[in-house]
């Protein structure tokens, strides 16, 4: 045996135990999420249950606060009553009737306090519901796409060893690279959707409850009230802005071409920015993995010229030969000098992932880019049985 047929026998049995690692992942991966979602469905009967007791006290509270404004009005007409002919009645009488109509006035304030305190009570509940039922969906949708992989990979790991070629196997381990990326993009997302965010829109609505039951209503009190709001709305838009970079338009659904044109017009009116989109040829869809990556290729380009071209216009080119994609992102800023860029640890990481992306499609990039002159960013890839 050759030393090279040594390499590609010793590269086979990695790629074996590879594959076995992955469906025992796979494995530990669905008996976590239906651990999750197990708990889930705990939780969400706990809290269903919670919901309707906390409805039973909002029905019965409601029944105080009507026989108190019952009881309030009457004080009231006797206190009225008494003060128009105080003459007729002693002054204990007159001091009965009024303390008697204060205690009641501030025992209904009192219970439409605890009213409204319930009913938003109630509101958090339900919007807690709302997310756990969501958690459960996905978890259940994420078995079942997990059961369907397991089922491919099982039977045939063997198969896929043993026909698999040296060339295709690197770019089939880079494909589920940029996959677990998307997952883990995604991942980021949700859980800033499910964390931060929605605990800054729970502060906000705790400092409208603050503000609205503050007695002392001095001007200190609102502008610090209205201070901490405005923070609030900033922290929330940041994290809006994070979870849009992160997670793109589903490609799976409307394929590269729109999925650009829509992620265009939300970045353009997201950043002020003007981009001039042409696409040249007919209009394909391709393999998930390619468009997953591609995309990711022009957001980096294009957030690249937002934050260093100085200009608020960019250009993107997009052509199909039949053979090959070409991608062009173009500005006419600043530009840069590529040979210092390229020697910096720091700036040339991310076009060194650039490179790599496209390399492991068997594709180039160039970046052609001179101080005053702007940036072109040139990839080409070969597409023949993408589609």
């Amino acid at each position: 045996m050759s030393h090279k047929e040594h390499n590609n026998a010793a590269e086979l049995i990695h790629l074996d135990e590879v594959l076995s690692q992955v469906v025992d992942v796979l494995n530990k991966g669905q008996d976590d999420i239906f651990e999750i979602a197990d708990n889930c469905t705990k939780q969400l009967t706990r809290l269903k249950t919670e919901l309707e007791n906390l409805r039973i006290q909002i029905n019965e509270k409601i029944n105080e606060v009507d026989e108190a404004e019952k009881q309030e009005r009457l004080a009231r007409h006797r206190l009225v009553e008494v003060s128009r002919n105080f003459r007729s009645y002693s002054e204990p009488d007159i001091k009965e009737a009024y303390n008697n109509a204060q205690d009641l006035q501030l025992k209904l304030n009192s219970l439409r306090h605890e009213e409204y305190n319930l009913r938003q009570k109630r509101e958090d509940l339900s919007r807690e519901i709302r997310r756990y039922e969501e958690i459960t969906k996905k978890a259940d949708d994420y078995l079942k796409n997990t059961g369907y992989a397991l089922k491919i990979l099982q039977g045939n790991v063997e198969k896929i060893s043993e026909s698999i070629e040296e060339t295709y196997r690197r770019q089939q381990i880079g494909m589920w690279i940029i996959e677990a990326q998307e997952s883990e993009r995604r991942k980021i997302a949700r859980e800033l959707h499910d964390g931060p965010a929605q605990i800054l829109a729970s502060m906000l609505i705790r400092l409208d409850l603050v503000k609205h039951f503050i007695e002392n209503d001095t001007n200190k009190i609102s502008d610090e009230t209205d201070n901490v709001k405005k923070m609030a709305k900033e922290s929330l838009g940041d994290i809006r802005r994070v979870m849009f970079d992160l997670k793109p338009t589903p490609l799976d659904e409307t394929g590269l071409i729109n999925s650009l044109r829509q992620y265009f017009d939300d970045y353009e009116a997201k950043y002020n920015m003007y981009i001039e989109f042409v696409v040249f040829g007919e209009e394909h869809k391709y393999d998930s993995s390619l468009e997953i990556a591609l995309f990711r290729l022009v957001q980096e380009a294009i957030t690249n010229a937002r934050k260093h071209s100085g200009v608020n216009r960019v250009l993107v080119k997009i052509q199909d030969n039949g053979k090959n994609l070409l991608l062009i992102i173009k500005d006419t800023g600043k530009g840069f000098d590529t040979e210092e860029v390229l020697h910096s640890d720091k700036e040339s990481y991310g076009i060194m992932g650039m490179r790599e992306r496209v390399e492991l499609f068997g594709g180039k990039i160039d970046i052609i880019s001179k101080i005053g002159s702007g940036t072109q960013v040139i990839i080409e890839v070969p597409i023949e049985g993408e589609r």
